[in-house]
């Protein structure tokens, strides 16, 4: 019998993959190596761009690669 479970590591990888488009903002902090309250203010402050799904916010990743090159002066 055919087990569709038997590759897990794939499945796990395509779950937990680091590229995807949109993040909330405790990974917002993470990836930028600051604390979520910072990361819940830049977001208010409408700094980095991102909008809200009900009382979620999101922000792509886009978005915060933007933010970061005009803050560091690289554009």
């Amino acid at each position: 019998m055919f087990n569709m479970f038997s590759n897990t590591s794939t499945a796990n990888s395509v779950n937990q993959d680091d590229s995807s488009v949109l993040m909330t903002p405790p990974e917002l902090a993470a990836y930028l190596g600051i604390g979520r309250n910072l990361a819940y203010q830049l977001l208010n402050e409408g700094a980095i761009k991102g909008f809200k799904i009900g009382n979620q916010w999101k922000v792509s990743r886009q978005a915060v690669n933007l933010w970061i090159s005009k803050n560091s002066g690289l554009s």
